[in-house]
């Protein structure tokens, strides 16, 4: 079994007026990416940051899972902890898995507690090759928060032309104005939920369904940027009737690959409305404005 490491860290979210701008099915939603930005942030700071190899080179983070969303609604009236454990013991020296919790109080006396998010950070890093992809449908990032993900101006961070093909997609992301202060050593969050983004649209094209990220098996930030823009590209592996598969990719200007993310989950929910027939059966034109 692993070894908890003593006691589990308090912890304080902030609930930010920018956190509107992030709706799953009308309600406000803390973003996974901030969760996932606030776990590596906190593993950095703790005092049992020796214990994890992430903190030298690249940001390595293995088994993401956001096992729950968290409404920006209950922030205020939660507590939440980050719990480490030492994976030594389970043949991963230098490896530790975060865990967020939420404990809020109902009535009667009665408290609930949730885990929001947990990752391991360390380990031995893999390489993905990054594909090459051709687009049959062109649609824009002002069509695609119109009509498709509906976020605020702050989650907006798609830019101009959107392709998407079979095989994958590919688009320019680029953090909002003004910038993230004080990301972790992974880089400016929105990046990365700029990219869950572009896996989304490519379900909602290619399968059918509006997915959420649930997880990962693992990311690699090599050349992370608190603030500026990166080319995204999504592969599809797999497409099961209740998840989605993907590697995706951050790159840079000259194709250097800055962020490496596979075995991206992503899970329709059942009262998410479907589609509109537009995307999901597009004309013969392939291009949408």
């Amino acid at each position: 079994m692993p070894r908890t490491l003593p006691d589990a860290v308090p912890e304080w979210l902030p609930e930010l007026p920018e956190f509107a701008d992030h709706t799953i099915q009308g309600k406000a939603t803390m973003p996974a990416a901030l969760l996932l930005d606030l776990l590596v942030k906190a593993a950095s700071e703790s005092p049992h940051a020796h214990a994890s190899a992430s903190l030298t080179g690249p940001v390595v983070m293995r088994d993401a899972v956001f096992s729950r969303f968290l409404p920006v609604d209950e922030i205020a009236q939660c507590t939440f902890e980050i719990a480490y454990q030492d994976l030594a013991t389970e043949g991963q020296p230098g490896a530790m898995r975060a865990t967020l919790t939420s404990r809020i109080a109902l009535a009667g006396e009665i408290h609930r507690t949730r885990t929001h998010a947990a990752v391991t950070l360390g380990g031995q890093a893999t390489t993905v090759l990054l594909p090459q992809l051709t687009a049959d449908f062109v649609l824009s990032a002002e069509r695609a928060y119109r009509e498709l993900i509906r976020f605020g101006p702050r989650y907006r961070n798609l830019h101009g032309a959107i392709q998407l093909g079979p095989q994958g997609g590919m688009a320019w992301v680029r953090s909002p104005e003004p910038a993230f202060m004080n990301p972790s050593r992974a880089g400016c969050p929105f990046l990365f939920d700029s990219a869950l983004q572009l896996a989304c649209l490519w379900g909602q094209r290619y399968a059918g369904v509006v997915a959420f990220p649930t997880g990962f098996s693992e990311r690699v930030t090599s050349s992370p940027t608190a603030h500026g823009h990166r080319h995204c590209v999504v592969a599809p592996k797999a497409i099961t009737p209740r998840k989605l598969f993907f590697d995706l990719w951050l790159t840079d200007e000259n194709h250097a690959i800055c962020d490496a993310i596979t075995g991206l989950s992503m899970t329709p929910l059942a009262s998410a409305p479907k589609p509109p027939d537009w995307i999901v059966h597009p004309h013969p034109s392939h291009h949408s404005p």
